[in-house]
């Protein structure tokens, strides 16, 4: 609230000339209200007794659990996801959605954006992680299939779309079925 009193302070200053300036500024000044302050010491831990505690030093994971640096061979998430992806001929053919995991943490899959115009109707195609070729420099992925191969394959669905569209087929299923009455008909 305090930024935008301030930005109008500003531009209505500037409208009515650099004078009247310095005047809006020493107005705006007054009306603020200094913060406030408090005199409550923070906390230190204490014993029983009342006496200072020094805190136990914090200790890092194990060597072997943390990953210092990105190693040649690697290839970060954010560089796939949004990455264009190329057929042999170098044609490109789609773009990565997204990177599957199984429940290992390995990498088992890639979901593809392939066909639409600028991301709209297009399709979202998995594809195993061994279909891909991941070149770390420059940054290249490849598949060995078309454009076209990839529009004729099946649409990949994730497990949100699969539960829905399960819950949508029993809703259906439990409807009654109703009669449909066509409307008496009307002579005029």
């Amino acid at each position: 609230m305090m930024k935008r009193i301030a930005l109008l302070t500003t531009v209505a200053a500037l409208a009515f000339g650099p004078g009247s300036l310095s005047s809006a500024l020493a107005e705006d000044a007054t009306q603020v209200p200094p913060p406030a302050t408090t005199d409550t010491a923070p906390s230190v831990p204490t014993d029983s007794v009342g006496s200072v505690t020094a805190e136990a030093p914090v200790t890092p994971p194990p060597s072997e659990a943390v990953i210092p640096a990105q190693r040649a061979n690697e290839v970060r998430a954010e560089t796939l996801i949004g990455a264009t992806v190329f057929s042999p001929e170098g044609d490109k053919v789609g773009t990565v959605k997204d990177i599957l995991f199984d429940t290992n943490g390995k990498a088992t899959g890639l979901v593809l954006s392939v066909g639409g115009i600028m991301g709209l109707g297009a399709k979202s195609v998995g594809l195993t992680w061994d279909e891909v070729d991941v070149q770390p420099e420059p940054k290249l992925l490849q598949i060995k299939y078309s454009e076209d191969q990839l529009e004729a394959a099946p649409a990949f669905k994730t497990q949100e779309a699969q539960q829905a569209e399960a819950d949508a087929a029993r809703m259906q299923s439990q409807q009654p079925a109703t009669p449909v009455t066509p409307a008496p008909a009307t002579t005029e």
